[in-house]
């Protein structure tokens, strides 16, 4: 099964410190199309500001951590690179308590709506920082130029 062993190299790859830094700070397309490749059970949470209405980010979820976060009212996902369960802000502070949550049409993926906790508070959801050092407010903070494919904030 060559597809398989491919796949599950992918999966084993560690990334750098360098690689990192070149796909969150860099100006250069690099989309990871084999994100999901070999990760099961999860599906996509896109993550919006419950006043706001901005999207925060994109995530995924299992049926455990999603169960968490309607029980605890907590952004709670599964990170598929880790292959864990995280509650958004339990090592930075910056969480965010669940207002509510939709599903799509086809049922293969879920929208939240949050907002920063404890009430009140205003920080950022990216793990990335920036010029000041604080966490950025959103994951989607560059624009692709469609003639060049270069990024800009």
């Amino acid at each position: 099964m060559p597809a398989l062993r491919g796949a599950e190299e992918r999966i084993r790859r560690r990334v750098t410190s360098a690689d990192k830094r070149r796909i969150e700070e860099g100006s250069q397309l690099s989309l990871d199309f084999s994100k999901l490749d070999g990760v099961g059970g999860v599906v996509p949470v896109v993550v919006q500001h419950a006043v706001s209405r901005e999207v925060l980010l994109v995530a995924y979820t299992d049926e455990e951590a999603m169960r968490e976060s309607f029980a605890s009212r907590r952004l709670v996902l599964y990170s598929t690179s880790r292959r864990e369960r995280w509650e958004k802000g339990a090592t930075s502070g910056c969480r965010f308590e669940l207002v509510e949550a939709r599903v799509n049409c086809e049922q293969n993926s879920l929208l939240y709506l949050v907002r920063p906790w404890p009430e009140g508070a205003s920080h950022g959801i990216c793990h990335t920082r920036d010029a000041s050092g604080a966490p950025r407010a959103s994951c989607f903070y560059r624009r692709i130029d469609f003639g060049t494919g270069a990024l800009a904030e």
